[in-house]
């Protein structure tokens, strides 16, 4: 008498869906006759593959121009007092936070789990051969392609104004205002697989 079982249990492309694979198996021969062949295979497979691709661009641009105007002053007897242009300024401030999270894709793979199976081979005849293979097989398989790039680009500039005094007896107090540039870049970057 030949008695022979085989099951075999597999997920090929799982998905996170897959809460946890468990389908146990309960084999059990026994009483088989003489010279008998009794082979148990039980073949538990898990295969989970997780690929993230991420790509995010980020760009500031700040383009700025400031100028004061000319202070002239021509045939005074006097010139006096504060005779100045105003002050020209540029400020600029970018912040940039940028975060990535591909942790919660392997949630799946980790609650995986094999069944409990059980096999069970007694009182076979004389001369008989008996074989029993269980095999698990966890396979978990993530990629992650992350390109994150950002460009901060400020151009700036900032010009006094001229100052000019002819043919005057007494000049004082003539000032072209002030110039001035500010940037501030604040760039955050989180990745999370």
């Amino acid at each position: 008498m030949k008695v022979s079982v085989l099951r075999y249990a597999a997920i090929g492309m799982a998905t996170l869906s897959l809460a946890g694979f468990a389908a146990a198996s309960t084999v059990s021969l026994g009483t088989t006759g003489p010279s008998s062949h009794n082979n148990v295979n039980l073949d538990n497979s898990n295969k989970v593959t997780t690929s993230n691709n991420n790509g995010v661009g980020v760009g500031n641009l700040s383009d700025q121009d400031a100028k004061t105007g000319n202070v002239s002053a021509k045939n005074n007897t006097t010139v006096s007092g504060d005779l100045a242009s105003g002050a020209a300024k540029n400020s600029n401030t970018a912040d940039t936070n940028v975060s990535v999270d591909n942790s919660a894709s392997g949630v799946g793979a980790g609650s995986m789990s094999f069944p409990d199976d059980s096999a069970k081979i007694d009182t076979t005849g004389p001369n008989s051969h008996n074989d029993i293979s269980i095999s698990n097989k966890n396979e978990v398989k993530t990629t992650n392609n992350n390109d994150v790039q950002v460009l901060n680009l400020n151009l700036q500039s900032a010009k006094s104004g001229n100052v000019s005094a002819k043919n005057n007896t007494t000049v004082g107090g003539l000032t072209s205002g002030a110039a001035s540039n500010t940037n501030t870049a604040t760039t955050s970057v989180s990745i999370s697989n």
